[in-house]
């Protein structure tokens, strides 16, 4: 069941991917606001699908993750602890994870290109670190 779980989120990952990358381009250095806020929103449903999977991984080895105000930065950390995911991935979900808080508490006027494009740049290799990561386990 986990295994299938995965692969749905891995599924809706992708689809989000494809999105960006209708508004991204590679030619493109200048975005309007409802661009911005595009590009902002598919990267943040990644990292949304990123932390789907980790909950569901760790409720699988019966570790619990507690509602709290920090809960998205402790389930990044257990998934460390856990091994789930090695220093570096940890390191590079952790800017995804700021990001994440940002993008919750900002307006879409006060989203920059220049800082979302080494996001956009990262997340396909991202993915793909955190696929192996997470197939390694099922």
């Amino acid at each position: 069941m986990l295994e299938e779980y995965c692969e749905a989120e891995f599924e809706n990952i992708d689809t989000v991917l494809s999105e960006l990358y209708t508004v991204v381009k590679p030619e493109k250095a200048d975005y309007s606001t409802a661009e911005l806020a595009a590009i902002a929103t598919f990267i943040h449903n990644c990292y949304n699908g990123f932390e789907n999977i980790l909950k569901r991984v760790l409720s699988s080895k019966q570790i619990k993750t507690k509602e709290t105000p920090t809960w998205h930065k402790d389930l990044l950390k257990a998934a460390l602890d856990e091994g789930i995911v090695h220093n570096d991935l940890y390191e590079t979900l952790s800017n995804y994870l700021s990001f994440r808080h940002f993008f919750v508490h900002a307006y879409s006027f006060s989203i920059r290109w220049d800082e979302l494009k080494p996001l956009v740049d990262n997340l396909p290799g991202t993915l793909k670190e955190f696929k192996a990561a997470i197939w390694r386990l099922t």
